[in-house]
């Protein structure tokens, strides 16, 4: 009786707040989601058919064994309100919880089978000082926790600030972080098949431009999974 009523005040002082729609919830702690947004989760079906709609951004480009994203985001969904949380609002929690759904699926797929290394996107030291995190790495993280690979965060580096992406095209992005990256331990990859893990796929140029420095080290295989795949 006694344990109830301190779960009741707890629930009351702490209530649970939706990590994507933001709205108290009574769904427990063990579940970060209200109902409405668990029964509304804008899972792609990228985890039961491959090549899928995020597979054609690195035709031709890169060659991948597998790409995924977890979710569909439109611009004007509680989902892009739940990515801004993660990026600049120091909602860290967010990221590693995407990333253990993500690696959830992607363990019990038929695919992202054999993966060594898991790598998340670098951002620039200036952003990383700003920021005080990578998103990517704590959702690199949550996926690690499913698919049991390292992560690594030094393999390769970005040393060039380049500008926001946000408001560019395909051709103006490839541009922007063609030159920006770089491999720092080409020996120590040699042969692994990596995960690439970045928040959204919007035109892959990011990723593309990451996924050519790996590919420099001799006999590396290319997976990419994305916690949101951008839709418009």
């Amino acid at each position: 009786m006694l344990s109830q009523l301190n779960n009741t005040i707890k629930e009351l002082l702490f209530p649970n707040i939706c990590m994507m729609c933001s709205k108290e919830h009574a769904s427990g702690k063990s579940n970060p989601f209200c109902f409405s947004c668990t029964v509304n989760m804008p899972y792609t079906n990228h985890f039961k058919n491959q090549p899928n709609n995020a597979s054609p951004k690195f035709r031709g480009r890169i060659p991948c064994v597998d790409v995924a994203c977890l979710l569909n985001f439109y611009s004007y969904s509680d989902v892009k309100k739940m990515l801004h949380k993660l990026k600049y609002k120091g909602r860290k929690d967010i990221g590693f919880e995407l990333g253990l759904m993500a690696g959830k699926k992607a363990k019990y797929s038929n695919y992202f089978n054999d993966i060594d290394l898991i790598v998340p996107i670098p951002i620039h030291k200036s952003k990383l000082i700003k920021r005080g995190y990578n998103q990517s790495t704590f959702i690199a993280n949550g996926i690690a926790e499913f698919i049991k690979a390292p992560v690594r965060e030094d393999v390769i580096i970005k040393y060039t600030h380049t500008k926001s992406q946000t408001k560019m095209n395909r051709i103006e992005r490839v541009k922007n972080v063609r030159s920006s990256f770089k491999l720092a331990d080409k020996n120590g990859i040699q042969g692994r098949h990596i995960l690439i893990v970045d928040d959204v796929l919007t035109t892959g140029a990011t990723i593309e431009a990451c996924g050519n420095h790996l590919l420099e080290s001799n006999g590396v295989r290319l997976s990419i999974l994305c916690m949101c795949l951008a839709r418009n």
